[in-house]
């Protein structure tokens, strides 16, 4: 397969943006939470379809920014974009995006997930995000 783009400082804020914006668009959610539903509790489906879902979502970014439309280049992305966590708007906007990919536990339907006590810099995904 071919070699992962790297991408710059710059490209990795507006294809973070673009792919943030893309996974939070209704549609997005309604179909990421169904995922969730159908496997109720079943946690390797689970992952797998939520892979499924969100690389199809993030499609058009990945396509943009020279990443191949797949599971794989999907995994490609979310690094190259954690290539540059000392920023931290976009270590952020990365730890948004990684959380939609490899969503925790199903178990989180249920009931709210708690951020870690004492998580320092960065806690639980998303559950700041300044608009």
């Amino acid at each position: 397969s071919m070699a992962a783009p790297r991408l710059s400082l710059q490209d990795a804020k507006d294809a973070a943006t673009m792919a943030n914006e893309a996974m939070n668009e209704p549609a997005a959610s309604q179909r990421l939470l169904a995922v969730q539903t159908e496997c109720a509790g079943d946690i390797s489906k689970f992952f797998m379809l939520a892979i499924l879902a969100a690389t199809e979502i993030v499609g058009p970014t990945l396509e943009k920014y020279g990443f191949e439309r797949n599971q794989g280049g999907a995994l490609a992305f979310v690094a190259a974009l954690q290539a540059h966590n000392a920023d931290p708007d976009l270590e952020k906007m990365a730890t948004a995006l990684k959380a939609k990919f490899m969503p925790s536990m199903p178990a989180n339907v249920a009931m709210p997930s708690l951020p870690p006590q004492g998580a320092g810099a960065g806690g639980g995904p998303a559950d700041e995000m300044p608009e």
